[in-house]
């Protein structure tokens, strides 16, 4: 399960890489399947809800995402044309002027792809195995933290009259509705719809102001 894990993660990097070029319509769509929160929680949830106990689900969960952090940040760092020109040109590209920040960008996000999988494959774990109720609240939580980004985008665009660039965000969210819902039913019944619908709506808005805090953070040029 590890070495699978890691082999979708390798692809995951590299698609999320190659969203960064893309632009229009196919742009939204790279976003959406490989360069998103979403994305990349999804495939950190399914792998510990389909892994056979903890230890495994806490191992491929991580294994995913430091795949696909490791060769995200590995192809920008051998490509070498974003901390180069910003080098040469004098930051071109704000939060990643240079070879340094991209090195310290990496650290960041390989250990956030660390603890962000070990949460995600207990989760998957805890939907796949534990209580109606706790699995229900368990699979509200996975709701919020895989659509908390897409929420914020979505306002966000909209408010802003970017076009249908809005519908990027609202994809997340109901992706993510449709995947833990979907998880949350192939978990041992009887299943609790109602404690999920309320913890997903009452913990999406709690996820929303921290996305919102995050957005912040990343505007001012750190680590991104």
């Amino acid at each position: 399960m590890w070495w699978r894990a890691a082999s979708v993660g390798v692809v995951l990097g590299a698609l999320a890489y190659a969203a960064d070029f893309c632009q229009g319509l196919l742009a939204i769509v790279m976003l959406l399947l490989s360069s998103s929160v979403f994305a990349w929680g999804a495939a950190g949830l399914a792998f510990g809800f389909a892994s056979r106990d903890r230890r495994s689900a806490i191992g491929a969960a991580v294994a995913v995402l430091t795949a696909a952090t490791l060769v995200y940040y590995g192809i920008i760092l051998v490509d070498g044309h974003r901390w180069r020109d910003a080098v040469t040109d004098g930051d071109a590209f704000s939060g990643a002027s240079s070879l340094v920040s991209v090195l310290t960008a990496t650290a960041f996000w390989t250990a956030a792809a660390v603890a962000g999988g070990t949460v995600l494959g207990l989760f998957g774990q805890a939907i796949r195995r534990s209580g109606p109720t706790v699995a229900a609240l368990v699979a509200g939580c996975s709701f919020a933290l895989l659509a908390g980004q897409g929420a914020v985008a979505a306002v966000r665009v909209y408010t802003l009259g970017a076009g249908w660039a809005w519908l990027e965000g609202v994809a997340e969210v109901l992706l993510a509705a449709a995947l833990t819902a979907t998880l949350l039913g192939r978990g041992p019944g009887p299943h609790r719809w109602w404690t999920f619908a309320g913890a997903a709506v009452a913990l999406l808005a709690a996820s929303h102001a921290v996305w919102v805090q995050l957005d912040i953070i990343r505007t001012t040029g750190t680590l991104w």
